[in-house]
């Protein structure tokens, strides 16, 4: 099996993200190929998933990603399986700061692709991955590599029944 790994990063945190992913899924015995959004896009045939990933950045997502899910569906990955994540923070301190601030992190870059992706009819995994940074520059928040394993352990589990 292999998996496509595309991802916009502005200050490296979603590529670190990308890449740990990439090495989850090779210890799982998932072949994977991470790819910058902003590059020429590889041979969509040879991947049996993909994986698309974002930086939330003011409330919103690059339009090099939802470009890049139009793709795709022209590209015939319709009903392959697609898993999105995004990096956003960092959350504010108290409840109130945070109701305050909501609006610039919820939806997320994520929500905004899981959107786009179904309205075209793309097969998006229903579960997300959201990684929060420290700064508005990152550094990743602790603990948040740790979420990636989970999550491709739990993606790679559902696609290897579906098989």
């Amino acid at each position: 099996m292999k998996a496509l790994i595309l991802y916009r990063s502005h200050y490296g945190n979603t590529k670190q993200i990308a890449e740990e992913m990439a090495k989850e899924l090779r210890a799982r015995g998932i072949d994977p190929v991470v790819a910058d959004l902003r590059r020429r896009l590889p041979d969509l045939t040879q991947f049996d998933a993909v994986f698309v990933g974002a930086p939330t950045r003011m409330a919103r997502v690059t339009r090099k990603a939802l470009r890049v899910l139009q793709r795709l569906h022209k590209k015939g990955l319709g009903r392959k399986p697609l898993a999105l994540f995004d990096t956003y923070g960092p959350l504010p301190a108290t409840p109130e700061e945070l109701e305050k601030g909501r609006k610039w992190l919820f939806p997320g870059a994520v929500g905004l692709m899981q959107a786009k992706a179904e309205a075209i009819g793309l097969n998006v995994y229903p579960k997300t991955l959201r990684c929060e940074v420290k700064g508005m520059k990152g550094p990743l928040k602790d603990g948040e590599k740790e979420k990636v394993a989970a999550f491709i352990d739990e993606f790679a589990r559902t696609i290897s029944k579906k098989a």
